[in-house]
């Protein structure tokens, strides 16, 4: 070894010697005996969280008070509390493109770039995280969330089925129709096609269908528009799809309902989210009988555009207790709680987990496994996280305005170009 490169390793010893100094500097056990409350979601990720909460009191001795609601109960729960400015709500769960630019308005997420730049472990590394992922909840100076997860809606689809019938896996989403009235006409007992439809939630398991047939969520001059050609077609398949080849009550169906019917082998195909990949897998034969990929490309433009996003833990504006908050959000999403939910199937936010040895060969212990990370990858590199039409604060009311046009086709009460264009109006007032 020559000077030049006994010197650089010394220097890396030497740094890899201060920072475990440092992090041995740091104080777990700053906050013991203070009590925080968390308010989450109930996604796949909250299950697996909570089982090692007591790890977390164990190294910190921080207390935690836990809840967890279905998605519609919660937003309203935290929505309620927020307004209230209760103190009742420390750490809470949130998705950075649907709601961070109203809730920032709002007051309703504390600063955490003091805290990243004050109390933090030397081991947190946030620079880890992908850079939209990190970016999706930094506003100016202001940092307002961590991401928990990378996720997207998938396409999923009972290759059990699909071979007793003699069928392949469509490479087009206009091929979507004839595949499920093959399925229908072959077994009448399976339901050929499952998705959203309850108002307020359709846009994420719609979005990729509206881009993949050359549609989008605005006009030519940038003004909020469901009117283009392209995404009226998009909102046609989607509706007619649910209401020719799907379950009964589809338009009060979201996710849980959905991924329910395809994990007791009820329903052959869906596009739901990958969060629910754990879920789906705990469900007996699923692991050996499910295809997992990105939704089909739109056969007429060769468009492939899924939606991505992220969950991202933030911090309640109105707590009193922002630092143990913060230590529970370190720790919750740092690199050894990562790695440990990604063997239980939650696609991890950051690089150095999501590209490990130890993610790859899990991911390589079953074929769904594989397609699974594969799948994530691709929406990874090529997603969009715009699903609604355009609005700077007011995304939930975009969504129940697209969710309604939806559920016109799906009950057959309009069709797409007249439900979609009627609203024109209504989606540009709240782009203003």
């Amino acid at each position: 070894m020559n000077w030049t490169s006994m010197h650089i390793a010394a220097a890396a010893t030497a740094m890899m010697m201060a920072s475990a100094a440092h992090a041995a500097d740091f104080d777990w056990k700053k906050h013991e005996g203070e009590t925080i409350n968390l308010m989450l979601n109930n996604l796949s990720w909250t299950q697996k969280i909570k089982d090692s909460v007591p790890e977390f009191t164990a190294k910190t001795g921080i207390k935690v008070r836990f809840e967890a609601f279905a998605e519609e109960q919660y937003r309203t729960r935290l929505s309620t509390l927020m307004q209230a400015k209760s103190p009742d709500v420390d750490v809470f769960l949130t998705l950075p493109n649907r709601e961070a630019q109203l809730f920032q308005k709002n007051g309703w997420y504390a600063d955490l770039k003091p805290l990243l730049d004050a109390s933090t472990s030397p081991e947190f590394d946030f620079n880890d995280f992908s850079p939209a992922l990190r970016n999706s909840g930094v506003f100016g100076d202001k940092v307002t969330g961590i991401p928990i997860n990378v996720e997207g809606p998938l396409f999923y689809w009972r290759k059990d089925v699909f071979q007793k019938c003699g069928i392949q896996k469509p490479n087009t989403l206009e091929q979507l129709p004839d595949v499920a009235a093959k399925i229908k006409a072959c077994d009448n007992s399976i339901t050929p096609w499952a998705a959203r439809g309850l108002r307020g939630t359709v846009g994420y398991s719609l979005g990729a269908f509206i881009y993949n047939m050359g549609g989008g969520f605005t006009d030519a001059s940038g003004k909020a528009s469901l009117c283009e050609p392209g995404t009226v077609k998009g909102i046609q398949l989607y509706g007619d799809m649910l209401r020719e080849y799907g379950p009964p009550g589809a338009t009060n169906h979201t996710f849980t309902q959905v991924m329910d019917l395809l994990g007791q082998g009820r329903v052959a195909m869906t596009n739901e989210s990958s969060n629910e990949f754990p879920t789906l897998m705990s469900h007996q034969g699923r692991s050996e009988d499910i295809g997992v990929g990105v939704l089909p490309k739109g056969g007429e433009t060769g468009i492939s555009k899924p939606v991505v996003l992220n969950w991202s833990l933030a911090i309640s504006g109105y707590s009193g207790r922002s630092e143990a908050a913060w230590y529970f959000i370190q720790w919750a999403t740092g690199k050894e709680i990562q790695a440990v939910l990604a063997d239980k199937g939650i696609a991890p936010s950051r690089a150095s987990v999501f590209d490990s040895e130890k993610f790859a060969a899990w991911a390589k212990e079953n074929s769904a496994r594989t397609e699974w990370v594969a799948a994530l990858k691709e929406i990874a590199s090529t997603g969009t996280s715009l699903y609604q039409t355009p609005t700077l604060t007011r995304t939930p009311e975009a969504r129940e305005i697209l969710s309604n046009v939806v559920q016109q086709v799906v009950l057959g009460q309009a069709d797409a170009k007249t439900a979609a264009c009627a609203v024109t109006e209504q989606v540009q007032a709240l782009q203003n």
